[in-house]
């Protein structure tokens, strides 16, 4: 036992190391970070904007989120730490309203973000169900914004707290600011005389363009006393990233063999939403298998995993799961989309640490990743390629034996799961850190 326990604290050390670098003396911001703040500062509550949104963790706010389609919310990606899903709110009062919660049943969070830096801070989550009904989801700007824009008056709206020390619950506020300058892919506000502050992250930035009133920022960060302007994320630096998601989720979108996330996402010729074979996570639309088991192209005639009816469905490995071919990290679920560095082509496979054991699954080893100093994933064994693997991380269940050359997976199950949660909570600290110091807006209780 005190073997393990000292074989668990090196563990912790080196992930520590690995993934929490901002948790090291040298890496503390270098100005202080208000814990809370005033919420939509200089504004004032309203029951109006019911697409705007309060993602919630239990009675806590996390974020405010805007709804950019019936299903989709837009916000912020340092909202999204780790694929935790929070519930939506719909209403003004999150502890006191009668309005509506929805579940999040799925994210998307810009491949490129950077928690140290609040790059690309922007995400997407989808919605169990439709948004109720009065909240009308807003348009995206139709054209990139120009130098003219300085100067527009932005409407800010979000359920931050009301002054630093405040105990009282999340309340919807409205106010305005003013665009003071453009960024590649940031907007720079000044109160006019609002700002967003903690709580408010991941809410909207509306302006009137050409009568329109559009979503054009996504509240990123400020300064630590809310008082000197803040910065958004430009939506229309992003409209790449976040309208194919929109059109992919959308009702009746999918068909034979694409990814879906609820029953009616797959078009009617399409089949029914099914489960991968290889990822739990993952779900594609899948026709009854036809005369003599045909389907469509891409597609074989599959039972499920619980033995039930076959469907026409992808063999493993399924498109993003780990082990498939892919060509940016985009196309993956929960995993990077890397070449080992012994030579092959890219693949969806998960992160792993060379120096300990119980990261990568069976038939897959830890090697180390091309074109990326010190970085390592799981891919498939020399054994299993030679008999005919395609790369990456298994999602087989624990071994029965070792193959040569993999890790010796057996008596490690249990402390190469407490590797992997120990490696999940670090990377949410460090995220936590590395908000704090780029002064994101988070609310009081928030990961």
């Amino acid at each position: 036992m005190q073997c393990r326990q000292g074989a668990a604290i090196a563990v912790v050390t080196a992930i520590v190391a690995t993934l929490c670098p901002a948790c090291e003396g040298d890496h503390r911001p270098s100005e202080p970070t208000a814990s809370t703040g005033e919420a939509i500062t200089n504004g004032t509550t309203t029951t109006g904007d019911l697409g705007v949104a309060a993602l919630m963790d239990g009675a806590a706010l996390r974020c405010t989120a805007t709804l950019i389609a019936p299903r989709v919310l837009l916000t912020a990606a340092h909202c999204l730490p780790d694929g935790e899903l929070p519930t939506a709110f719909f209403g003004a009062a999150p502890q006191g309203d009668a309005g509506a919660s929805i579940a999040v049943v799925a994210t998307r969070v810009h491949p490129a973000f950077d928690p140290s830096t609040l790059a690309n801070d922007v995400a997407m989550a989808l919605l169990a169900q439709d948004a109720p009904s009065g909240a009308t989801p807003w348009p995206l700007p139709s054209a990139p914004l120009g130098s003219s824009s300085v100067g527009l008056s932005l409407r800010l709206v979000g359920f931050g707290q009301t002054a630093a020390g405040d105990s009282s619950p999340p309340q919807k506020r409205v106010g305005t600011a003013t665009l003071a300058s453009l960024a590649a892919t940031q907007l720079v506000l000044t109160p006019a005389p609002s700002q967003p502050c903690e709580g408010d992250s991941g809410g909207p930035a509306f302006a009137t363009i050409g009568g329109v009133e559009v979503v054009v920022g996504v509240t990123s960060s400020g300064d630590a006393q809310c008082s000197q302007g803040g910065h958004d994320t430009r939506v229309d630096a992003f409209t790449s990233f976040i309208s194919p998601w929109v059109r992919a989720t959308a009702e009746g979108a999918a068909g034979p063999g694409d990814r879906c996330w609820y029953a009616a996402n797959c078009a009617a010729s399409a089949g029914e939403c099914a489960e991968a074979l290889d990822d739990p996570t993952l779900s594609f639309c899948s026709p009854p298998c036809g005369q003599g088991g045909s389907c469509p192209a891409g597609l074989a005639c599959l039972a499920g995993t619980d033995a039930g009816s076959a469907l026409c469905r992808h063999a493993p490995p399924s498109p993003g799961a780990a082990g498939s071919a892919c060509s940016a990290t985009s196309d993956c679920e929960g995993a990077n989309c890397v070449a080992p560095a012994s030579g092959g082509s890219t693949v969806c496979a998960t992160t792993c640490f060379p120096d300990l054991m119980g990261f990568c699954s069976s038939g897959t080893v830890c090697q180390a990743v091309a074109g990326d100093g010190g970085a390592s994933a799981c891919f498939a064994s020399a054994a299993k390629s030679a008999q005919g693997g395609s790369g990456g991380c298994s999602a087989a269940g624990p071994r029965a034996s070792t193959d040569a050359g993999d890790e010796p997976a057996a008596p490690l199950v249990t402390f190469g799961a407490f590797a992997l949660l120990a490696a999940r909570a670090l990377a949410r600290l460090r995220a936590r850190r590395a908000c704090a110091g780029a002064r994101c807006r988070t609310g009081r209780g928030a990961p």
